[in-house]
């Protein structure tokens, strides 16, 4: 195990220093809604290995551009140097040595929709040196004769990195497209001087996942067209043959089978890998996996309520991969630390930073400096540096919202009508309950929501709503049952369970049932739409966000796309399809759209407003709905802007309280009105 660890459990000296790279205030005692809408003010930060400086991406205005800070680690008074660019986003970076970083940027193009591209999104690479002297794009130009179109999406969609190659101060690998067949070849790159050259070919059958430290392939997936499958796929060291190690197909058991390849073990064969798996088991666990038997060995880590989800490994003294723990999806996206040292850290800073989520993000070769990310409910994600027994605050995400103008969070469970255990996240706003309730359920939805800072609720907390999150049946990490027993059941099932979470609040006196409503975005969206009209209707008030409306139209998208997570999960999409019965709505509805959307395009919310309308226009009283369209907005955070949620936000807020009147006790709320706005 590693040798540098010198942190004892000794509890920690917590100097909170005067916030020096944060901008504006530390928090406002009552924010606005500029302090819910704003861009991330701090989104990252990481030592040098030496130690000696702290990069930042950082922005000073609440709509900016993000840029790269580099500061002097033992002066963090002292100006720093600061690179940026004014047509993108620096998004990432990460340390290659003590003097060069390799930095990505991203920008929003409509060019690449129309040359046949699955995203709006560039990324380029460049290298730059701590002192800002030397920014080289890499791979550094080079004269080629590829097709104009080749050229044009490799210089807009340009690269990603591979391998940051730990045991080489000068170099890392990259993907990079250089082939008139779109696929991205794996390059190494010097950082300094920017040349690269290719070590290994993809191509449209085989994708390389793995490169060992002597430059050979050793783990790649592959598609099979024949059994429309993902198969995974392992070298035996110094052999060139590849052997199957696990399959998906694209059927309805794939969307709840996992199978991952995490890392090649320093075994004496080196023919063992680390996967992860739900092969013998409800939850997915952590297994050696024996290329030369093509068998799984030993169970390293399973978790009986949750899903593995990979592992948690820091660099040595001669930066080699070592394990301290296994994560799992948890509460909070939780880990099990297995290195005892690595434990009693985390208890020391668990300490001192109380009632968070905390995680190292970076730290020095010595490991006598590091960053630490913590998170909570009533803290947005914040970044502090920890030198020695010192622990300071380098910034927060979001400066202006604070612990008194933020709402706890209780994890809790219930049951929903079939008796099935539904897990949620309920925020609790300050004030006497029962209290008006918002039931937000996630996108996906084969995804989640964790314990932690979430601007939706928190926004709706402030403004005196209940909110809660079920983690309804299909919601990913909670084992294999849970997901497959979502699959086909939108609107049905699925909703009942969120149904269920009033009448759990109610028994708890925190929820006033009769003034409920639904908002969501995504698969939350269409649950909204859902909300609006199903019957009996315990909901009030629904907001429906970039929803998909139209069931039979997705499914054909789904089916139409390239991907293959997408091709096998078209099989779980069949419910009942809102714009059927666009006619049954009885509740005022908002629907809220961003006019770039690549996920779920905007016709969707289109199509149901003009059945609103087509009803309106024969029917007195007509739907009461208001239709919100930002302009210039894709799906997902991120790519949604400052300005799309202050447009957002306050129409979120007047539609339950003014429209919805949820805010007051007993108010009457009529669904059937004039027509929308």
């Amino acid at each position: 195990m590693l040798a540098r660890y010198w942190l004892t459990s000794r509890c920690l000296l917590l100097v909170v220093a005067a916030a020096s790279l944060c901008s504006g205030p530390l928090w406002a005692a009552a924010p606005g809604f500029e302090a819910f809408a704003r861009e991330a003010a701090m989104s990252d930060a990481r030592l040098s290995p030496n130690g000696q400086h702290l990069a930042a991406l950082q922005r000073f205005t609440r709509d900016g551009k993000q840029l790269l800070l580099i500061y002097d680690a033992a002066d963090l008074g002292a100006k720093p140097v600061t690179l940026g660019s004014s047509k993108m986003d620096i998004d990432r970076f990460r340390w290659v040595n003590n003097d060069y970083l390799v930095v990505r940027f991203r920008q929003d193009i409509d060019t690449l929709q129309k040359l046949g591209v699955a995203t709006r999104f560039a990324f380029k690479l460049a290298s730059i040196d701590r002192n800002g002297k030397r920014w080289r794009e890499i791979p550094r130009n080079r004269t080629d004769r590829r097709s104009e179109i080749s050229k044009t999406i490799h210089d807009l969609v340009g690269s990603d990195i591979f391998d940051l190659l730990p045991k080489d101060d000068e170099h890392i690998l990259i993907r990079q497209i250089d082939d008139s067949n779109g696929v991205r070849d794996i390059y190494k790159v010097n950082v300094i001087t920017g040349w690269g050259q290719r070590v290994a070919r993809n191509s449209n059958k085989i994708f390389l996942t793995h490169i060992d430290e002597q430059g050979q392939p050793r783990l790649a997936l592959s598609f099979d067209a024949g059994d429309e499958a993902i198969v995974y796929l392992g070298r035996l060291k110094g052999q060139k043959e590849w052997l199957e190690m696990g399959r998906l197909v694209a059927n309805m058991d794939a969307n709840s089978q996992i199978f991952r390849t995490l890392m090649l073990l320093d075994s004496p064969s080196g023919n063992e890998f680390l996967v992860l798996s739900n092969h013998e088991s409800d939850t997915a666990g952590i297994y050696v996996y024996d290329l030369e038997k093509q068998a799984f060995g030993e169970l390293q880590f399973r978790h009986p309520n949750y899903d593995a989800t990979g592992l948690r490994t820091v660099l040595d003294g001669d930066r080699n991969r070592q394990i301290v723990g296994f994560e799992y999806t948890g509460k909070a996206r939780d880990v099990y630390l297995v290195d005892a040292q690595e434990d009693a850290r985390y208890q020391a800073i668990n300490r001192v930073l109380p009632g968070v989520s905390n995680r190292i993000v970076s730290r020095s070769d010595d490991f006598s400096s590091m960053v630490i990310r913590a998170e909570g409910p009533q803290m947005p994600p914040s970044w502090y540096l920890l030198k020695g027994e010192k622990l300071s605050l380098l910034g927060r995400s979001l400066p202006e919202l604070g612990e008194d103008s933020l709402a706890p969070v209780e994890w809790v469970h219930y049951r929903a009508r079939d008796g099935m255990e539904i897990p949620a996240l309920v925020t609790v706003p300050p004030g006497d309950a029962p209290f008006p309730l918002v039931v937000l359920p996630h996108g996906g939805p084969v995804a989640r929501d964790y314990w932690g800072f979430d601007i939706w609720a928190q926004l709706l907390a402030y403004h005196g709503y209940l909110v809660v999150q079920p983690q309804f049946r299909i919601s990913e990490g909670f084992g294999r049952r849970h997901l497959e027993a979502g699959f086909a059941r939108w609107g049905h099932q699925m909703q009942d369970d969120l149904e269920d979470a009033i009448t759990y609040l109610a028994e708890r006196n925190l929820a006033d049932p009769g003034r409920a409503a639904i908002f969501g975005w995504s698969y939350g969206g269409y649950a909204a739409l859902v909300g609006s009209f199903r019957d009996p209707n315990p909901f009030r008030c629904a907001i429906a966000g970039a929803a998909v409306a139209e069931l039979p139209y997705f499914r054909a998208w789904l089916a139409d796309s390239s991907v293959f997570a997408e091709k096998a999960y078209r099989k779980t999409v069949a419910g009942l399809n809102p714009l059927d019965h666009a006619d049954s709505v009885d509740v005022p509805l908002l629907l809220i759209h961003g006019d770039k959307d690549e996920r779920v395009p905007v016709q969707e919310s289109r199509k149901f407003v003009e059945k609103l309308e087509q009803f309106n226009r024969a029917n007195k009283p007509g739907k009461r709905y208001r239709y919100l369209e930002l302009e210039g907005a894709n799906h997902f955070f991120g790519t949604i802007y400052y300005r799309h949620y202050m447009e957002m936000y306050p129409a979120i807020i007047n539609w339950l309280d003014d429209t919805c009147r949820l805010a007051e006790r007993g108010a009457p709320v009529a669904g059937l009105q004039n027509s929308g706005e």
